[in-house]
């Protein structure tokens, strides 16, 4: 089939602060910021910086990069790296607010197996069946769940649950707990469920498939 036939990822507009409705994603590198003339993807918004985020193709992929000191948020999540965008991933720039929806219907797209985000419930699914999870649990899953496929650091999944500094003499026994917890949770719904891939003293990451 010709590349002209495929569905091709769109950026969607979500609040009247960006400029178009929609960006048909068709070049391998857009800007995005408040700077006119430089930025394809025009946010008009004090808070945003002038350049503030660039989105590249990699593969059958966009990656989003944040470029700012005021943050980048990813499904209401601060991004700490280069982020794999998945369809219907909303962004918002300089707060969690979305001012972005991503849309590919590609069904190359990174996804985590069984696992599903019900965005309107916000809810963590797993085979169509919930998860009952603590709110550390949730917040935990929530980060590995964006940043799917990529390893993350203990740092950032401390910081991810708690919203303050990784302090490893003080906070290591309590991130076990809530890893722990948190595979049991996925093992109560299915014995074989073991997404979660721990990197001996580095971290966790969320296997793809």
């Amino acid at each position: 089939m010709s590349d002209l036939l495929l569905p091709r990822p769109l950026l969607i507009r979500l609040h009247e602060d960006v400029e178009r409705a929609e960006y048909l994603l068709e070049q391998d590198r857009y800007t995005i910021g408040r700077l006119a003339g430089v930025c394809e993807i025009l946010v008009r918004r004090p808070t945003v910086s002038r350049i503030h985020a660039r989105l590249e193709r990699v593969g059958s992929h966009f990656v989003l990069h944040d470029l700012s000191r005021n943050h980048t948020f990813v499904n209401h999540t601060l991004l700490t790296g280069p982020y794999t965008l998945a369809d219907r991933d909303v962004i918002g720039l300089s707060s969690p607010e979305p001012l972005l929806r991503f849309i590919d219907s590609d069904p190359t797209l990174v996804t985590a197996g069984p696992l599903r985000l019900d965005e309107n419930s916000m809810r963590f699914l797993w085979d169509h069946r919930p998860l009952d999870l603590t709110p550390s649990q949730w917040r935990l899953l929530n980060y590995l769940y964006q940043h799917r496929g990529q390893v993350c650091t203990r740092e950032q999944c401390a910081q991810a649950i708690w919203g303050a500094e990784y302090l490893p003499g003080m906070d290591a026994e309590n991130l076990d707990k809530v890893v722990s917890g948190l595979r049991a949770r996925l093992r109560d719904v299915d014995p074989e469920a073991d997404p979660i891939e721990v990197r001996r003293g580095v971290g966790y990451m969320l296997r793809t498939a």
